[in-house]
């Protein structure tokens, strides 16, 4: 199956989109995406946005198991592993990454080979397949290769951003979802993220409004390490970034909120699976893996670079009103 994207538009910014004041309110049920002219989320802090875009894992055709590539220079330039990667409505999208972390303590890569769909084997499985990202320290070349996903666009502002996933695997990993915006000076980037280390117990979840450290110095309100349902079991996380704040929720539940420093800018989304021997991974045991595995990913968003296809949002939908995954309900309708 591949992702759904619903292309109508309507958007200005989050402050006009707030504004709006729906007209007769109908009882909530499954509609043609088509029909929805904006959409309203729920939680702690509701908000309008333009787009949804739905990409679903669950069901894609030959999935397979890569080998791991032992050879560092061929790790860095192995193609896609499924056809699915290649297809239009994935990467108009999603970029799947391929560099080297010069930063690194260990020799670290970013492989197009640790991306790749996977046969669900859960008993019982809640679908037949999902999208793996997969972090790797060879005993071979004595480096690490890694995973990530990065969105084409860098002019994502405000959105709703969810996952179906769950971590698996070796201690000395970090499995995230977030937004990025870089900068010349350490202090001005612009990071949102949900990190799950794999040195940490099941149940805790590390989410911050980045920087988290300037110079050395620690700047303690950006960060909150949040005890959480075990990650290590199918989750639905979230995270809500609209003006002046940053919510993230599981399984529908708020487990934290941060203002201090909250992101501005458009920024680029990502989700990857890494280690690079560092502090904050750990170090993983040669020959060993973890992973990050999504069934689906959702985005509800504004994106500066999408201009309005609407002057006035009519049919307000939502995502959050007990419909499947990706399918939205009619909120209201009104003239």
């Amino acid at each position: 199956m591949v992702a759904s994207s619903h292309t109508r538009i309507w958007g200005t910014f989050l402050g006009v989109l707030s504004a709006l004041t729906p007209g007769t309110s109908q009882a909530p049920s499954p509609v043609n995406p088509a029909q929805c002219q904006c959409y309203q989320t729920n939680g702690t802090t509701p908000a309008y946005f333009a787009h949804h875009k739905f990409f679903d894992f669950r069901n894609l055709a030959n999935p397979a198991v890569p080998a791991v590539i032992n050879n560092r220079s061929q790790a860095l330039s192995a193609p896609v592993t499924n056809a699915y990667f290649n297809s239009t409505n994935f990467t108009n999208t999603w970029s799947v990454q391929a560099w080297v972390d010069t930063s690194s303590v260990i020799y670290s890569t970013y492989s197009k080979n640790n991306v790749y769909v996977d046969k669900n084997t859960d008993s019982p499985a809640g679908s037949s397949t999902y999208l793996t990202l997969r972090t790797y320290r060879h005993p071979a070349g004595n480096f690490q290769s890694s995973a990530e996903l990065q969105s084409i666009s860098p002019n994502y502002q405000f959105l709703s951003m969810r996952m179906y996933a769950r971590t698996k695997g070796a201690s000395g990993a970090v499995t995230a979802m977030f937004t990025y915006r870089d900068a010349d000076n350490e202090a001005d980037v612009q990071e949102a993220d949900m990190e799950v280390l794999t040195t940490d117990a099941a149940n805790q979840v590390h989410y911050t409004n980045q920087p988290a450290t300037v110079g050395g110095v620690s700047r303690p309100n950006a960060t909150r390490k949040v005890t959480t349902p075990s990650w290590s079991s199918w989750r639905t996380h979230r995270y809500d970034w609209t003006k002046g704040r940053s919510d993230w929720y599981v399984d529908g539940q708020n487990v934290t909120s941060i203002t201090y420093q909250a992101p501005v800018d458009p920024a680029t989304i990502l989700f990857n699976a890494w280690s690079d021997g560092g502090n904050w991974s750990g170090v993983m045991a040669v020959g060993q893996a973890a992973y990050l595995q999504i069934q689906w990913i959702e985005l509800i968003y504004n994106n500066t670079a999408e201009p309005s296809a609407y002057g006035h949002c009519a049919n307000v939908c939502s995502l959050d009103l007990g419909t499947a995954p990706g399918v939205p309900a009619l909120r209201s309708s009104g003239p």
